[in-house]
């Protein structure tokens, strides 16, 4: 069974693109974190998603924070890449409604 990784917090640089998150992987049966989560630059999210593994974004609530939509990889300039949201914009539940990492 492939991983499933969350991602409740990210850094942005001066462009809006994401450079680290805070993320760890999820028990999806039981809607609950499968280890700690960790701060770790982009480029692992980068990884696990080219590696086929869904990584959610999680979004602040008043009841903690809700997983919604899933990223993708966007590759820039320079040969880098980062995470984005997948499919069109969403009111409320883009990267910049996310926590962010200090």
């Amino acid at each position: 069974m492939k991983k499933t990784f969350a991602v409740s917090k990210v850094r942005l640089d001066a462009g809006g693109r994401i450079t680290a998150v805070l993320w760890g992987p999820v028990d999806t049966e039981k809607n609950a974190w499968a280890a700690p989560e960790v701060e770790v630059p982009v480029s692992k999210a980068v990884k696990a998603i080219r590696a086929g593994a869904p990584v959610f974004a999680l979004f602040p609530s008043t009841h903690g924070h809700i997983p919604d939509r899933q990223f993708m990889v966007a590759d820039y300039e320079g040969g880098r890449a980062t995470i984005v949201m997948d499919g069109p914009a969403t009111h409320e539940r883009e990267v910049h409604d996310m926590d962010r990492l200090a």
